[in-house]
């Protein structure tokens, strides 16, 4: 899966080219290859990319003769176009009739019902499955993310028994703490992390975006670090750090600062692994995650005090550590 693919940024009406991802894409590709005997279920920091890389991975699919891959964006609301894309016309065909608004969500809830009304169209006998489904949980709900991934474990046996498939593949991908900490309780998911791009992939990300190449690579870095959205914040707001970093205070580190307290924030500020139960309390609130470095999807960050990293939890963007700081500070 090396061919070349593009992104459109819809804030900056811009289409870039995808960077970085080799090991991930490798790691994917095995993953796709031999099946999953479970879902497959990757979170990461807001923002790291794991849209474009599931993009990346169904288009690259798409083009094997012996593969029927589905992509779905669980949050896309109204356009059929963007909530799916697929290897087959037919599956198309098959969701005309799915008028639910938010479309996304409805296709993420019928993925099963989908491709058993595909089987009655074309034979799935000795070909690969492939359901790639983006930010699930946060569609369906959260008190549906124990039911509604156990049926797509439970669902993988059935389509070998009963459609005669070659391997079956299922990823997930999910921003939301609270919807990871609820799968690790259970062994019929694989739960797995991704990060944000390494430095070469972000520079490569900021050139495209800064043709004028007038910014501070090191200081989009160390607020950033690596974050492809964070990244696209800052440009949207002509390069402006100031007036993003007023806009993380109001979205996030205000209400953090009210109902953790200033004294947490400081203490996990200085070190990410200081307070288990207030981290925990924070990737329910988006701001920090834990760090899963055994199961990454990828590379995963040594501990580094300037960029938020510890050696199990991280701040989100490390901008939201320095705005937390000098907040506290005044």
């Amino acid at each position: 899966m090396n061919e070349s693919f593009t992104v459109y940024i819809e804030e900056l009406d811009k289409v870039v080219k995808f960077v970085d991802r080799v090991r991930e894409l490798h790691q994917l590709d095995e993953i796709v290859s031999r099946g999953t005997a479970f879902p497959v279920a990757i979170y990461g920091p807001e923002g790291c990319g794991k849209t474009a890389l599931l993009k990346y991975v169904a288009r690259s699919l798409a083009k094997r003769s012996d593969t029927i891959v589905i992509y779905i964006d669980a949050l896309e609301q109204f356009e059929l176009e963007k909530a799916l894309l697929s290897s087959h016309r037919e599956v198309l065909e098959v969701v005309r009739d799915v008028s639910s608004v938010p479309i996304g969500s409805a296709l993420a809830r019928l993925c099963m019902s989908l491709v058993t009304r595909l089987a009655s169209r074309i034979s799935l006998k000795g070909k690969n499955v492939v359901l790639l489904i983006d930010d699930v949980y946060r569609a369906i709900g959260l008190e549906n993310v124990d039911r509604y991934t156990k049926s797509l474990y439970e669902w993988i046996g059935y389509l070998h028994e009963k459609f005669e498939v070659s391997n079956v593949a299922i990823i997930l991908t999910t921003s939301e703490g609270v919807s990871k900490r609820e799968l690790s309780k259970h062994t019929y998911v694989d739960l797995r992390m991704l990060w944000n791009l390494s430095r070469e992939g972000f520079e490569e990300l900021v050139q495209q975006l800064d043709q004028l190449r007038n910014v501070d690579v090191e200081e989009l870095w160390i607020l950033t670090g690596g974050n492809p959205r964070a990244l696209i914040d800052i440009a949207r707001r002509g390069w402006n750090v100031e007036r993003w970093m007023e806009y993380l205070y109001e979205g996030k580190i205000r209400r953090a600062m009210h109902l953790v307290g200033r004294e947490k924030l400081r203490s996990l500020a200085e070190d990410p692994d200081s307070d288990w139960v207030a981290a925990e309390r924070l990737e329910e609130m988006g701001l920090m995650i834990e760090l899963r470095r055994a199961s990454a999807v990828g590379t995963v960050p040594d501990p580094c005090t300037e960029l938020g990293v510890g050696r199990d939890w991280a701040w989100q963007l490390p901008a939201y550590r320095y705005v937390v700081l000098r907040r506290i500070g005044e």
